[in-house]
């Protein structure tokens, strides 16, 4: 039993906002995918999904789920008046620290970096030169480069390097000062200000929830769960579902979706002491319900679709 579960970031009318650069969907290529799901496919809800994952339904061999990274404005804004106007249920994934504490998240930071810098060789020279700040050398530049792996499906090598680096590669501590530093100076606004206008608010997040549709949990702070401890794993993702009761009133069936796609063992083990239905990850390719577990089940992106 398979279903296409289709991941989503940014839905916006792109070309006519303040960062027409940034990546995602186009709002009038997001309504064409949703009639092509409706004409082709059959789109289920999240009860269908969540029943087919504990073994209590059986789905339809075309299914399509529809879910929503990140919890942006846009989700709210400009995604749910399309699903109401063609009777479409989705779930939505917002990462509680943003609409807690108006947190701007470091992958945010570099999208609109990514947005307002296009050339690859002043992107590197900005990393470099916050590198050695930061006491690292040339040989340290040079060594992550031929050490990280940088393919990918829609990135150059070189965006693939910055985001590695600022995500993952560099220590926590480093990477954040590097990232705010190389921030404050291209973007040259304030992260609150960005946070404020970009996420969905608590207000937000509790009318798509009357309005019927799911809100799920992309954790507290969108660490890579899989690079945490156990012990801090648990807090992140408590934390999180306590963000989320405040939002739902119950803790009914919540999903969990991984940041980056990252989890290990322990995530799995925690998510199931914590009552969570199932989970998404971004590994590329149709879920299926009878081979994977349900808490590692595979999603595609958008752009494998017509749009």
């Amino acid at each position: 039993m398979k279903c296409d579960i289709v991941m989503y970031h940014y839905v916006r009318p792109i070309k006519d906002s303040p960062y027409p650069n940034i990546k995602g969907l186009e709002l009038n290529g997001f309504e064409r995918q949703l009639k092509y799901f409706l004409e082709e496919k059959t789109v289920v809800s999240t009860n269908d999904i969540v029943n087919a994952a504990l073994g209590d339904n059986v789905l339809p061999s075309d299914s399509v789920w529809l879910t929503f990274d990140d919890g942006y404005k846009d989700h709210c804004e400009f995604v749910a008046p399309i699903l109401e106007k063609y009777g479409v249920d989705a779930s939505f994934f917002p990462v509680s620290d943003c609409y807690e504490n108006n947190q701007l998240l470091d992958v945010n930071k570099i999208h609109y970096i990514l947005a307002t810098i296009e050339n690859d060789a002043l992107l590197l020279k900005l990393l470099f030169d916050e590198m050695l700040s930061e006491g690292l050398t040339k040989s340290d530049f040079d060594h992550f480069w031929t050490s990280i792996n940088k393919s990918s499906r829609y990135d150059t090598e070189e965006v693939i390097f910055f985001k590695r680096m600022l995500q993952v590669d560099l220590p926590i501590d480093v990477r954040k000062r590097i990232l705010t530093n190389i921030f404050e100076n291209v973007v040259g606004r304030s992260e609150k200000e960005v946070s404020s206008e970009l996420y969905m608010s608590k207000d937000d997040l509790i009318s798509l929830h009357q309005r019927g549709f799911h809100i799920g949990s992309h954790t507290a702070s969108h660490m890579w769960l899989n690079r945490l401890s156990t012990e801090d794993q648990e807090i992140e993702i408590k934390k999180s579902i306590s963000a989320l009761c405040d939002i739902r009133g119950d803790l009914d069936n919540w999903i969990m979706c991984y940041p980056y796609g990252g989890y290990n063992k322990e995530t799995l083990s925690i998510l199931e002491k914590t009552g969570c239905a199932l989970a998404l990850t971004t590994k590329v390719g149709s879920a299926n319900f009878s081979t994977q577990n349900r808490y590692e089940l595979s999603r595609f992106d958008t752009k494998d679709f017509p749009h």
